[in-house]
């Protein structure tokens, strides 16, 4: 074969590989786009998977059956989890259906006023903020505006139980066949087995860190909260409380965002003893129990720094909505897995010591 030939070969191979690879990388994109919308039930199934990986293993022992194993922890799950989820939502709707009517009928203007006719010092604050605008006039643009977002939140909620359909459908399958659905994953990975292998383990370690040291603290925290709230006679404690679980998903920080707010308005309004007690436990027990109870959940299985975390939830919720609170942190490990593997594979022989 002439150089000319075996040049053209190789320019022909090359064309060709990079046609497959270009094909595939189309093909892998259509792909997350086509599985873009199911994104959350399918976050929402491997998490589950995961964290609840250990019992469904112990049913799988007890019963001797992959099918009869999985369709019990499916009932488990849905059980614990996602029925006191709906109430939990239905609770929060209501609440929501409560302040729509107090703003239309007028309502909640009445109960405002009579509240700043006893506290001059914020309604003074409140009418050298508010020149332009009259609360009658907020109420009724906030009226109006939850009224016409009612339907989209109704029509959000019909989305939210597909995904629930959806994930519990997944969860099945991942339960039954997980040991088939770990070597097709294994197969696809461009990497070698001990690298597939370890990838995934800290993978299903930061899932199971972050679920466990930000979403149960976050409710530990949201619980207390909300107990507090109650103990001080403060209005809608129940609300309150859920809004810090929420915002307590956020390291660090997050719990200030309700209770510190919450101590402000108790000073405002001349409550210098409920305000030293919300400040003392809120500084002292709600906004610590972060630090307090996230070492014993986690240990050493989330191998990053507390502001590498707080980037990835929020750049995580930024890019990926509520799914990513896991993405998040998920993406920024499998950055460091992969980085560790070009690291080991680029490293030299390492020098041997003359003596």
């Amino acid at each position: 074969m002439t150089t000319e030939s075996s040049a053209a070969a190789g320019n022909q191979i090359t064309w060709k590989i990079a046609t497959l690879f270009l094909l595939t990388l189309a093909v892998i994109i259509e792909c997350l786009r086509m599985l873009g919308p199911f994104m959350p039930a399918i976050v929402g199934a491997l998490v589950l998977a995961i964290i609840t990986r250990r019992p469904h293993l112990w049913l799988r022992s007890k019963t001797g059956n992959r099918t009869v194993a999985a369709s019990l922890a499916l009932l488990t799950v849905t059980l614990s989890i996602i029925v006191p989820g709906f109430l939990l939502l239905e609770n929060i709707g209501q609440h929501l259906l409560n302040a729509v009517r107090l703003l239309q009928n007028g309502t909640a203007e009445r109960s405002v006023s009579q509240f700043l006719a006893g506290h001059q010092q914020i309604a003074s604050v409140l009418q050298s903020t508010s020149q332009y605008v009259t609360f009658g006039q907020a109420t009724e643009r906030a009226a109006r505006f939850i009224s016409a977002h009612l339907v989209g939140v109704l029509s959000n909620s019909v989305a939210a139980l597909t995904q629930i359909i959806i994930m519990l459908f997944l969860l099945f399958f991942l339960y039954r066949d997980d040991e088939a659905a770990m070597r097709f994953l294994y197969r696809m990975l461009p990497l070698h087995d001990s690298e597939a292998r370890n990838m995934m383990a800290r993978i299903a370690d930061t899932i199971r860190a972050t679920v466990l040291g930000r979403f149960i603290i976050a409710a530990v925290q949201g619980i207390v909260a909300g107990a507090t709230f109650a103990a001080l006679g403060i209005d809608g404690a129940t609300i309150l409380g859920i809004l810090t679980a929420l915002v307590a998903i956020v390291p660090s920080f997050g719990a200030y965002i309700v209770w510190l707010p919450v101590a402000a308005y108790l000073a405002l309004t001349g409550n210098w003893g409920k305000m030293a007690i919300l400040l003392a436990v809120g500084a002292l027990i709600i906004s610590t129990l972060d630090n307090l109870l996230y070492p014993a959940l986690v240990g050493v299985r989330l191998h990053q720094h507390t502001a590498s975390v707080f980037l990835s939830l929020i750049g995580g919720v930024w890019l990926f909505g509520v799914p990513g609170l896991v993405l998040g942190p998920v993406l920024f490990c499998v950055t460091e897995s992969l980085l560790d593997i070009w690291k080991q594979r680029l490293k030299g022989p390492e020098p041997v010591a003359i003596t």
